[in-house]
């Protein structure tokens, strides 16, 4: 039987596949590991929407709707989540908030991120 190693970029000797970054939010400095992709998916989001990365890590760990338990797992989910919603594709259980998620207000601001819910979802989660 033959083993393969784990990350295939780690096989085709490129290095490991997960990288650390250290990112800045509120609660203070923290690390989280992504994948090449990922952080490039990331710096993607960030260049469209006029950000950086430590607002979005920032923006998506404040958000009460999230209910990831790991920050990393938090960001992981929301650029699937932006890029889902971007392509237009239907996914069952992305929430209201997550499905506006890359769309922009009239402000230039990001919905989806924010702790607050946009208007329209607060006045259906009174009814």
């Amino acid at each position: 039987m033959t083993r393969r190693p784990q990350h295939a970029s780690a096989a085709a000797g490129n290095g490991p596949s997960l990288v650390t970054r250290n990112l800045r939010l509120g609660r203070g400095r923290t690390s989280i590991r992504l994948e090449h992709l990922e952080w490039a998916a990331l710096d993607a989001i960030c260049a469209a929407e006029g950000i950086d990365r430590h607002n979005f890590a920032t923006q998506v760990d404040r958000d009460p709707l999230r209910r990831e338990k790991t920050l990393t797992s938090r960001v992981r989910s929301a650029i699937l989540a932006y890029f889902v919603v971007r392509s237009g594709v239907g996914v069952a259980g992305i929430s209201p908030t997550i499905q506006a998620l890359g769309r922009q207000n009239g402000h230039g601001d990001m919905v989806g991120f924010s702790a607050k819910p946009p208007a329209a979802e607060q006045e259906e989660s009174r009814n």
